[in-house]
């Protein structure tokens, strides 16, 4: 009796356990499927964007489940045919309201392409095509990259964007605006800087000191002067380098 006493209890304690277990399931199954529709989205963050414009494009509907919709396909959808959305946040209000907050994305440098010119962010995301050059904005001018509006540059060569970066933090370093940089020929790269320079670096050997020397040169030549300096022959072993002032 004993025996059988330990038996019922064990059974219903796996009862207790399986019905306790199935009514977790059955209480997910219904908060993902029937409870906690959408009834409200709210749009917040975007100047660029209407609230209309992003909840359309982001294919988010009023009946979709509060918990179930993707951050990450609203955010995918919204890049691909809205290309000035940089990020998107959900915060979920139950019982029934969503936040769609958007962080616009910011005009970091235009791409020169045989002629097109292609506004990126700092991210690498295109976010239009001109056939003028936009103002206010660094141009690169390269051989080997492709772009379309609402995706991410891409290079047929990794080199170009490690040497882009490399000469934009080392003028940033030494204080130096970019007006242009040109690596379409990477033994010939050359960079406008402060409005009146043109500046030939030649390789892309010593980009940093090469920087360094070049803002000990512009420091030396008075301020209403504008022309040429070469640093293409520029090594450790033959740190010099030319200035050729431009005249009317």
């Amino acid at each position: 009796m004993e025996r059988q006493r330990r038996i019922r209890k064990r059974r219903l304690v796996i009862f207790f356990c399986f019905f306790i277990v199935l009514m977790i399931c059955i209480g997910i199954t219904l908060s993902l499927t029937v409870f906690f529709p959408i009834e409200n989205i709210k749009v917040t963050g975007s100047n660029i964007y209407s609230a209309e414009e992003i909840v359309k494009h982001s294919s988010i509907t009023e009946g979709d489940n509060l918990f179930t919709v993707s951050r990450k396909q609203a955010e995918d959808l919204l890049k691909g045919t809205l290309p000035y959305v940089e990020t998107v946040e959900f915060k979920r209000e139950l019982p029934g309201t969503l936040t769609v907050k958007v962080t616009d994305a910011e005009e970091f440098a235009c791409y020169n392409i045989n002629g097109r010119f292609y506004t990126v962010s700092g991210s690498g995301w295109v976010l239009k095509e001109t056939s003028e050059k936009p103002q206010n904005l660094v141009e690169i001018v390269v051989s080997d990259a492709e772009c379309e509006v609402g995706g991410e540059i891409t290079f047929t060569d990794d080199r170009p964007p490690d040497i882009i970066d490399e000469i934009l933090n080392s003028l940033y370093e030494v204080g130096l605006t970019a007006n242009q940089i040109d690596v379409s020929d990477k033994i010939a790269i050359s960079v406008k800087v402060e409005g009146r320079f043109n500046v030939y670096l030649g390789t892309s050997n010593n980009i940093y000191e090469k920087i360094r020397h070049l803002n000990g040169m512009i420091e030396s030549i008075a301020p209403e002067k504008s022309g040429d300096i070469n640093l293409s022959m520029w090594t450790s072993s033959n740190t010099k380098g030319t200035f050729i002032e431009k005249t009317e």
